[in-house]
């Protein structure tokens, strides 16, 4: 009775006659297969020297941003903005290299720079993923240089880009009571007491509870003199006759 040969028997016929396709091949062509295994070394011995090489950059720009924050804490701003342009540089592209970019914008407010700082963080902004923690943080930082500027409705404009894209960043207490604080220096004290009164009820343990109270008070102080009629000071007392 002859054997039924089924499909794994067929492939490890198909196996066997590769094999001595390439054995044959190899036996009659000696200097190309040489060639061709030159190659292969060559190519995966330069794969494991990027990796190797790639590697040990990561490492150097980790620890140069962990000297740039070391340098920040200890209020060493030239020392940091030094090495922050070096990390921008040399590790442009990188995640460091992006970090960077996002302290170079921060030191520039730090030095008051704040045009520059504006413009930074919006390069930052350009090349930042949406979802990053830092693109709260960078718009928050476009918003304070406003502010600082005292282009209070460009500020209000970036502190509700915040609070509308990123309703669970970790500033937003912070955030809401600076568009109450923009609002109320811009006079518009409706607005202020409305966002001072949603501060205060939104973030009930923020360790700004108790400025917020005190501007809300002065906001509504100032709402009502703007309302009430004004007291003439020229008028002088009548003499009484007699």
């Amino acid at each position: 009775m002859t054997k039924k040969i089924d499909r794994h028997d067929l492939k490890k016929d198909e196996f066997a006659t590769d094999v001595a396709k390439i054995y044959g091949y190899a036996s009659d062509n000696p200097t190309r297969i040489l060639v061709w295994v030159i190659i292969v070394l060559v190519v995966a011995g330069g794969a494991i020297g990027y990796y190797s090489y790639n590697k040990k950059n990561k490492k150097d720009a980790k620890y140069k941003l962990s000297l740039v924050y070391t340098m920040m804490d200890a209020g060493q701003y030239n020392e940091a903005l030094d090495t922050v342009k070096v990390i921008m540089g040399k590790y442009n592209g990188t995640q460091a290299g992006d970090i960077a970019k996002y302290l170079f914008a921060h030191l520039n407010y730090a030095f008051g720079y704040l045009d520059s700082s504006i413009t930074a963080y919006e390069d930052y902004l350009a090349i930042e993923h949406p979802d990053s923690d830092l693109a709260p943080a960078a718009l928050m930082g476009i918003a304070t240089c406003y502010e600082d500027k005292s282009r209070y409705t460009d500020a209000i404009k970036y502190y509700t880009q915040i609070l509308d894209k990123y309703p669970n960043f970790f500033h937003n207490d912070e955030v809401m009571l600076s568009i109450g604080r923009c609002y109320d220096v811009s006079g518009d004290f409706a607005n202020a007491i409305n966002y001072y009164q949603d501060f205060l009820a939104k973030f009930p343990e923020s360790p700004f509870q108790q400025r917020a109270i005190v501007l809300l008070s002065r906001a509504k102080a100032r709402a009502y003199a703007s309302i009430s009629p004004q007291i003439p000071t020229n008028i002088k007392p009548q003499k009484s006759e007699g």
